[in-house]
């Protein structure tokens, strides 16, 4: 929420040709790092960072709607409250999908790597096609 409002009322605005690739190597570090990493403490730190180039991102889109002035701060709270409604929905979804396949015994040895191999694919596909594209 932060960097969304500071880039939609134009007090610091990146390029998108950063923050897009930025994006997708966040999706690639959290798919592998879920793959390597067993000890996630401090994650929040790298949460934080990630968010924060995420908001660019969303304000980009914001942005993009060219709301006036006047109507931005109210578009802001819309917008951000879209942005999280949509979460909660995926997770809605997700989650339980998560709590029925964690009963499975592999799951954790081959489903969470496999997915979380999966995130990082996507991202990696993402950075490739804003990088050259």
């Amino acid at each position: 929420s932060l960097s969304l409002a500071v880039a939609s009322f134009g007090l610091f605005v990146p390029s998108p040709r950063f923050v897009e690739p930025l994006i997708a190597l966040s999706l690639v570090w959290v798919g592998v790092e879920n793959v390597v990493r067993k000890e996630l403490r401090g994650r929040w730190r790298l949460t934080l960072a990630f968010g924060l180039i995420h908001g660019f991102g969303f304000a980009g889109a914001l942005r993009e709607l060219q709301v006036p002035r006047d109507r931005l701060p109210l578009a802001l709270l819309c917008f951000n409250g879209g942005v999280e409604v949509g979460q909660l929905m995926v997770l809605a979804v997700v989650l339980p999908a998560l709590l029925w396949a964690h009963r499975w015994k592999g799951f954790e040895l081959r489903g969470v790597p496999g997915l979380s191999l999966g995130v990082a694919a996507a991202g990696a596909v993402w950075f490739v096609l804003h990088v050259i594209g």
